[in-house]
């Protein structure tokens, strides 16, 4: 564990919101010790009564009043939840809906990433990418007639033919705009290519099972770049990160007048000055003209460090570019970026390696709580400085890792903490104010 030091943060304001709570396990499902201020914990929530798995929290997306969580050991078979919120709002909402694969094997990753659209969610399992489990997959689901309610199997499961293979890692990350989904596959191991983002267009009568309309890559790719360990899609345009390519890298890639084909990338986006293996690109959100893209691997205490860069679309349309600001956490902290959201002015940025100082007799004794991890959101002001919040967990405690996944939606920030409980997880949700 690295020591904590304070830094200047002349960008940005602070708001430290301090979680309340004992050192002590906290059944999951209720609102126990709510974060107060200007940034409220609405509610925890967890596993549905009765059933046992790990790692809820692991992905997490937001939508219109739902929220979804992939939960890759839930149980005897790997699940994603889905809760609604209540006319009372999220506090002790239990999972409406349980979603499941058809054809759940020894070797799924269901549910390691996660993605909501309107009516339809896309879960990715990523198989296994240690083993010879075949080059993994996205499932769709689309809200049936009666709801988002009891067990439910995928509407439609997509793949890729083109050039698939063990170990793609496809489904490693998914993503969601209208109509067109993408699914990330790095290649994980043993890096045998560059990694690729997949197009799927929604067939003219609804989702099917189907393969990729596209397959997007790096012109300058090389075996191990990792690209599509993370993407993201607004309206026509997709970014994918390659966090191995030098200090890592976002590539950004706008639909062609005739609809998505296979192609290279429009832009390629890249931290200034960036240092080798600062994994930029492991986690990317783009809404709008405006993209950020996470580096949780710069080396602490540096210029740069662990980060988050935002970029925005010129008036000309995305090319080649540095970005245009850097978010740092007020603390320097390893891992900071390891997710990203975005939502109009406000980014969400991942700290799950966030450990809070312990003074005593006022000395520094090391950390409270080892991995806690937090929540950063940044407001972006116009006509003065940005502002920052940090959001804990009421009883996020040691190596519950809050922030492995994060998500935004106008006031209400959602994040994972897949390894409280131990390792049962819990999903946070927060109200901005």
């Amino acid at each position: 564990m690295q020591n904590l030091r304070l830094i200047a943060f002349f960008l940005f304001s602070f708001v430290s919101v301090l979680a309340a709570g004992s050192d002590k396990s906290s059944p999951l499902l209720q609102n126990n010790s709510p974060t107060q201020g200007v940034a409220a914990q609405l509610a925890e929530l967890g596993f549905p009564s009765g059933q046992f798995g790990y790692y809820v929290g692991t992905s997490v997306a937001i939508g219109a009043d739902v929220i979804v969580s992939g939960t890759p050991y839930g149980g005897s078979t790997p699940a994603a939840f889905v809760y609604l919120k209540s006319t009372k709002g999220w506090n002790n909402v239990q999972p409406s809906a349980i979603l499941i694969p058809s054809d759940a094997g020894n070797c799924e990753y269901f549910g390691r990433s996660i993605a909501i659209s309107g009516d339809t969610i896309v879960v990715g399992d990523s198989e296994d990418q240690f083993g010879p489990c075949g080059p993994g997959a996205a499932y769709v689901y689309v809200k049936p007639a009666g709801g988002w309610s009891g067990k439910l199997k995928e509407t439609a499961k997509l793949t890729v033919v083109s050039d698939s293979a063990s170990f793609d890692g496809l489904g490693t990350s998914v993503a969601i705009s209208a109509n067109t989904i993408v699914v990330g596959a790095p290649g994980e191991y043993p890096y045998s290519d560059p990694g690729a983002a997949y197009v799927f267009v929604e067939p003219a009568g609804g989702w099917i099972s189907t393969t990729e309309t596209a397959k997007l890559t790096a012109s300058d790719g090389n075996l191990g770049d990792g690209l599509g360990t993370s993407v993201s899609i607004s309206n026509q345009t997709i970014v994918a990160g390659a966090p191995q390519h030098g200090a890592g890298t976002a590539y950004v890639f706008v639909q062609p007048a005739n609809g998505w084909a296979s192609m290279t990338q429009t832009a390629e986006l890249t931290s200034l000055p960036g240092t080798p293996h600062d994994g930029m690109g492991t986690s990317v959100a783009i809404d709008g003209d405006t993209l950020v893209a996470g580096a949780p691997y710069g080396p602490v205490g540096a210029n740069p460090e662990s980060a988050a860069y935002v970029f925005t679309k010129p008036a000309n349309g995305w090319q080649n570019m540095a970005e245009k600001a850097n978010l740092i956490a007020p603390v320097t902290q390893a891992g900071f970026g390891l997710a990203v959201a975005i939502d109009g002015n406000r980014i969400a940025v991942g700290a799950p390696y966030f450990s809070a100082p312990l003074f005593r007799g006022g000395y520094f004794r090391g950390s409270a709580f080892p991995s806690e991890g937090a929540v950063y959101v940044f407001t972006k002001k116009v006509g003065g400085q940005n502002a920052v919040i940090v959001m804990h967990g009421s009883d996020a405690r040691n190596l519950s890792v809050l922030g492995s996944s994060v998500a935004i939606s106008g006031d209400v920030v959602v994040g994972g903490a897949p390894r409280l409980g131990p390792d049962r997880g819990a999903v946070f949700v927060f109200g901005l104010q």
